[in-house]
Formats: C-alpha cells, sequence, structure tokens
C-alpha cells in the first residue's frame, strides 16, 4: 500500500499539468520500477491461490486436476520469467530512473502485451473450469443456472 501512496505522491498523480511543480522525476521512476517488480508476482500469487481453491474444490476428476496443476504450473513459471525480465529489462539496471545513462532495454510494450494477454487466457479458463464442470452436474437446470452465474460473478 505504501508504494502505490509513494508513485501517486512522487508522480504528481490527479494534478493537472500546470499546478506540478519544479521537481526530480527519479524517485517516481524508481517508485514506478518497484511497482513494475511487485505486480505480476503479487497477481500470480493470487492467481495460485484461487487454483488451489478450485483444485479442492473439485479436484476430484483426474482430467480436472491435471488441468488444474498444469494451469498452476504455467502461472508459476510466467511469475517466475516475467519477474526476472522486468528486473533485467535495462542493463544496468538502474537505466529506468537514470534516463542519462548509456543503455540496452528491451521494447516494454512487448513484455507488457505478452504478460497481459498471458493474464487474460489464464482467466478465462479459470472462470471456464468451474462452468465445465458444473455442466455434468446431474442436478435440475434450473439449480446448475444459478450456480453458473453465482461463478460468473466473479468475470464481472
Amino acid at each position: 500500500m505504501l508504494t502505490f501512496f509513494e508513485v501517486i505522491r512522487t508522480n504528481f498523480i490527479g494534478i493537472r499539468w500546470q499546478d506540478i511543480p519544479p521537481h526530480d522525476p527519479v524517485p517516481g521512476l524508481v517508485w514506478n520500477y518497484a511497482i513494475e517488480i511487485l505486480y505480476n508476482p503479487i497477481l500470480a500469487l493470487v492467481k495460485t491461490s484461487i487454483l488451489l481453491f478450485l483444485q479442492r474444490l473439485f479436484g476430484q476428476r483426474p482430467g480436472v486436476r491435471r488441468f488444474i496443476v498444469w494451469m498452476n504450473t504455467a502461472n508459476i513459471g510466467m511469475m517466475i520469467g516475467v519477474f526476472f525480465r522486468v528486473v533485467l529489462q535495462c542493463i544496468p539496471t538502474s537505466k529506468p530512473w537514470e534516463p542519462s545513462f548509456e543503455r540496452t532495454c528491451i521494447d516494454t510494450r512487448i513484455l507488457f502485451t505478452v504478460q497481459s494477454s498471458f493474464n487474460i487466457l489464464t482467466d478465462i479458463f479459470m472462470l471456464a473450469l468451474p462452468l465445465r464442470i458444473f455442466i455434468s452436474l446431474k442436478i435440475p437446470k434450473r439449480t446448475k443456472i444459478a450456480l453458473m452465474f453465482v461463478f460468473l460473478l466473479g468475470f464481472l
């Protein structure tokens, strides 16, 4: 929480550009870099928590269990890969907040696009998993639709 507050404070978020006083941009860039490093691991750990919950809830079937384990492995692998790619996005690593350095950097637009696409894809898979299981349940159709509706509230 402190990190987000510092990003807002040091980058003057919410202040009209005409009202921003002359300032050193380096602290704001350092906090932006910290957010980039922390964002994906936190998101991946939340997804792992949800996947473990789904495994406990629906993991009696071997196919469902394998799918959840595969999703969790892909999620953890993406977390590790993106973490190191963000940390090493520029050589030297202090380049994101020191624009005067000579540097070699990756195209962060591609990194963030791939990361976002992967996150959207895994979100869709995680939402579809309970629905697939509910379709095969032998319960009244109205109850089945109500269960699907409750689980799809997470889509909002």
